[in-house]
């Protein structure tokens, strides 16, 4: 059986989504933060990094949420639900997975890495790219011809980007004065769905913003 190396509070629930939406088995070892963030011991990480999520599927051991996620679909989504078989729409559920790493992620973390260490002109900057990458999901949001990112349903597009939207919202990053309508009903949409609130039951994940 597949396991699931989860830490709460972190990507970890992206790949549990994609699991729970697909119907696959797993077995979840969770692990709550050590008081630094980091991910204890115990958890018993098998990559070489130890971080999570991280899966272990008979000899097949995968990091990082993007790849598990898209290892999972090429594996159990026989029906095509989450990674579509039409190339340009995989091509497109691809595009916004990276995005939501190379894109949101990747500004989000800068943003918490240089608080209280460069100068405040510097941390406006780095807001300002959250703000454009905000932007520019709603601009995308406002094209959809339906309540997801790629084609009438659910796919690993919106898992995977469903995160760092929430971090943002979850911590206020840039979020001051900002309006974002189709985002808003988007998550919403997102959040209040079966398969969503069947991982939170089965993971217990929530967003640590205090």
């Amino acid at each position: 059986m597949l396991t699931l190396f989860f830490l709460q509070s972190s990507r970890a629930i992206r790949p549990a989504w994609v699991l729970e939406e697909l119907d696959v088995p797993y077995e979840l070892r969770f692990a709550n933060r050590q008081s630094d963030g980091s991910v204890p011991n115990e958890l018993g990480v098998p990559t070489a990094i130890g971080k999570s999520p991280a899966i272990q599927d008979g000899a097949v051991i995968i990091g990082e949420s993007g790849a598990i996620s898209d290892y999972v679909c090429e594996q159990y989504d026989t029906q095509h639900r989450l990674l579509p078989a039409d190339p340009v729409n995989r091509a497109k559920v691809r595009e916004y997975m990276w995005a939501s790493e190379g894109g949101l992620m990747l500004h989000i973390e800068a943003l918490f890495s240089a608080k209280g260490s460069v100068s405040p002109e510097a941390e406006v900057g780095l807001v300002k790219s959250i703000v454009k990458d905000m932007d520019w999901l709603e601009n995308e949001l406002s094209k959809a011809s339906a309540s997801y990112l790629v084609g009438n349903g659910l796919t690993v597009a919106d898992i995977m980007m469903a995160f760092p939207v929430q971090v943002i919202f979850g911590y206020k990053l840039g979020t001051e004065g900002k309006s974002w309508p189709k985002i808003d009903q988007w998550l919403r949409n997102l959040e209040a769905s079966e398969g969503y609130q069947r991982t939170l039951k089965r993971t217990g994940h929530r967003l640590d913003v205090s």
